[in-house]
């Protein structure tokens, strides 16, 4: 022992010495690296061998899975929505190899690059850098729209595969390659790009490395515009994503209503969109320091069943756990937490029209779009009655006060309602409580929360609407998003039953005029999946003529989505530049033929250039007094309509329709007569082609009223029409 000793005192210069020079190369190298980067510098490392090593990778390329093609049955999926920023600063492109001499290649770099931005549809992030920074409303616009568009492809992505994505591919030795963002391309509308993408190799290798300039605008982030992305899935264990599950909406305990599968993190936590990494905490229990800081009041979120939701500041850690993990069958719902993302425009920050960009610009396109009068079918306004007043939704502190009061009281009652009829009764308690307590809105909120808890659970489609409506009647909340998160739960509730056993009456008739709501508001993809819950509940016979309309409707909303995605470029090509008459037709055409607003779409139509609907529709501005001339112009866009197809073809024929109902009541007998109503008689004999069109045939076969709008519908039947007859 004496001997080691002085051996180690004597060594010691030496030992320092070697330890300063791995602290040195420790500098010179950087951090210490993960397992996963270390696999793939191992993957990378040029092992030598010249034509023999060529020939092993190409043996090894050979038993690489082919790369999925990923094909979309849903013809819905179309390109994808107009980025938002300004894209007019142009700037140099990054070149494709690492190792090219800029200064001698950056001609045929920059050829290369614009070649493959006009295959795959999409600009370098460099291309598409804002020309000012963006307000605080801007990137919160921003953010959201683009919450919304990530939510409409995982829909897609799990209606067509039955699951959610994994977190990341793997190559055949099972080495994280890809993030799941790559496999979303084909579901963003860039199939191009998908191609592109080698997943037998890592992100950060080639071709791989240089496709990270082409992030989609979804993943930007509005706070930097690079190739990182804030948009991440948790991946703890714990969580839907975690140990890269590929989970069913069935396998989620907690119900998709109440688990967060993809948050919005901090931009310290951002990372490369296509690498195999997401929100992983290194303390599931420990999450507020990776949200929060890039809204003013929150975090942004979806909720699995695709609602997005504001998480705000000052959640716990527990309850974050809570709303992420799904089999805990933990006792949070999401309404404990829920609070609706709001993307008003702040009174301090005003934004100039020269500034909108293309989303804005559609969002903003009342403006233009004025509330038609002379439409080409009669569409009903769903409009609001006046001098509704409601109360303000109450505060987070006060609805959790009264949430604890509402356990406390009740708590017997809640855990002795096992059976489903036990938990009816119970929310009908709830509801008829809730009505009487005027002067406590805490407390009604709270017990409307629980009562369409109950009804959810009960699977009692008519006592969820009763509680909706109630809840809609008495509270500033948006009747449309109100009515679709709990039928959206309710779907996500009783996907698994049988639909004979469930009571979905009410959710058949309620998600007419919410579908039709969702039309008026331009969101077509989520007025989409409420046709798809409501197909459940249309009877055991699919052969049925509501199930049929329910399904065509689903097929048109799709391509209504698809339009939509269109006019938004024509509506700002026609803003820029008011000489571009095409682009004002065409968003005319938009308009009138999808939209049905005929008042403000048949005049830019009009003015468009040449071809036999501009001079139909310039002769219908001129309009007929006559009972003849109408006829002549109904026989005119009748004409028309044979030649189109969808919801063209739909859209001409109602506007015939229209100068033909106004054409016979002054038609004596006579052959025009004839000719009239046997025109009119097969348009009512056919099925509807248009998602407007198909809501009203279907409404009509439910018995449906769609002239009031869903908040006036729930005053028609709520407290409020009781207390405006009080007074």
């Amino acid at each position: 022992m004496s001997g080691l000793k002085h051996r180690i005192t004597d060594d010691m210069p030496r030992f320092f010495c070697y330890a300063a020079l791995v602290c040195l190369l420790g500098v010179i190298q950087g951090c210490g690296e993960s397992q996963q980067d270390l696999f793939l510098k191992h993957a990378q490392r040029d092992r030598g061998g010249g034509a023999a090593n060529e020939e092993v990778a190409s043996q090894n390329a050979a038993e690489q899975p082919a790369k999925p093609s990923n094909p979309i049955a849903d013809p819905v999926v179309a390109k994808p929505r107009p980025p938002i920023v300004n894209t007019s600063v142009a700037s140099s492109l990054p070149k494709a190899g690492p190792t090219q001499d800029i200064a001698e290649n950056e001609a045929d770099a920059s050829d290369a690059g614009t070649g493959l931005a006009e295959t795959i549809g999409i600009k370098p992030i460099s291309q598409r850098q804002p020309e000012t920074e963006l307000t605080t409303s801007e990137r919160r616009r921003r953010a959201f729209d683009n919450l919304q568009q990530i939510n409409e492809a995982l829909t897609r992505y799990v209606d067509e595969k039955g699951h959610y994505p994994k977190s990341y591919a793997t190559n055949s030795g099972g080495v994280p390659t890809l993030s799941w963002r790559v496999e979303l391309l084909p579901y963003l509308g860039y199939e191009a790009l998908y191609k592109q993408f080698d997943f037998s190799r890592a992100w950060n290798m080639q071709p791989n490395k240089d496709l990270l300039q082409y992030i989609p605008d979804a993943f930007v982030s509005p706070e930097r515009f690079d190739v990182k992305t804030n948009y991440q899935l948790p991946i703890d264990s714990a969580f839907i994503f975690g140990e890269n599950r590929a989970i069913t909406p069935a396998m989620i305990d907690d119900g998709p209503e109440n688990t967060i599968m993809l948050l919005e993190v901090n931009d310290a936590h951002a990372v490369h969109w296509t690498e195999p990494k997401d929100f992983d905490p290194k303390s599931p229990m420990a999450m507020s320091p990776y949200v929060g800081k890039l809204r003013v009041d929150g975090t942004f979120a979806l909720w699995a069943n695709g609602f997005p939701v504001l998480l705000e500041n000052g959640l716990s850690d527990a309850q974050l756990f809570q709303a992420m993990t799904y089999e805990k069958s933990d006792a949070l719902r999401a309404g404990d937490i829920h609070r609706a993302i709001t993307v008003e425009q702040a009174e301090d920050d005003p934004e100039t029209e020269a500034s909108l960009a293309p989303e804005q610009v559609a969002d903003t396109a009342e403006d233009i779009v004025r509330p038609q009068v002379d439409m080409g079918i009669d569409l009903p306004l769903m409009v609001d009655e006046p001098a509704m007043t409601r109360d303000p939704v109450p505060s987070a502190i006060e609805l959790t006060a009264a949430q604890d009061k509402l356990r406390e009281i009740f708590r017997d009652k809640i855990q002795e309602a096992k059976g489903d009829d036990d938990r009816r009764k119970l929310a009908a308690e709830f509801i008829s409580l809730a009505d009487d307590m005027e002067a406590d809105p805490a407390g009604a909120f709270a017990l409307q929360q629980a009562a369409i808890r109950l009804a959810i659970e009960a699977n009692d489609g008519t006592l969820l609407i009763k509680a909706i409506d109630q809840r809609v009647a008495r509270f500033e909340l948006d009747s449309f998003r109100e009515n679709l998160k709990w039928i959206q739960a309710f779907g996500g509730e009783t996907a698994s039953r049988d639909a004979s056993l469930v009571k979905g009456d009410g959710i058949l008739k309620r998600s007419i005029p919410v579908i039709y709501a969702g039309i008026r508001e331009n969101e077509y993809m989520l007025a989409s999946s409420v046709t798809r819950i409501a197909n459940r509940f249309t009877g055991s016979n699919r052969e049925d003529k509501v199930s049929r309309l329910l399904t065509r409707l689903r097929t048109q909303l799709g391509a209504a989505k698809r339009e939509y995605d269109n006019s938004v470029d024509d509506l700002e090509r026609f803003r820029n530049n008011p000489d571009d008459v095409a682009a004002g037709a065409a968003f005319g055409s938009f308009l009138c033929f999808i939209k049905g607003d005929w008042q403000t779409g048949l005049p830019l139509v009009a003015d468009g250039t040449g071809g036999d609907l501009v001079e139909v529709a310039k002769m219908d501005l001129r309009g007929a007094s006559r009972a003849i001339d109408q006829v002549a112009l109904g026989d005119a866009w009748w004409e028309l309509s044979r030649r189109g197809s969808g919801a063209y073809r739909q859209g001409a024929e109602d506007r015939a329709v229209m100068w033909y109902s106004q054409a016979i009541v002054r038609l004596p007998e006579s052959l025009d007569r004839i000719h009239v109503e046997n025109r009119l008689k097969e348009a009512d004999e056919a099925d509807a082609r248009s998602p407007i069109a198909l809501c009203i045939q279907l409404a009509d076969e439910i018995g449906i009223d769609l002239r009031q709008s869903l908040t006036s519908i729930a005053a028609k039947g709520g407290r409020m029409a009781r207390r405006n007859d009080d007074d």
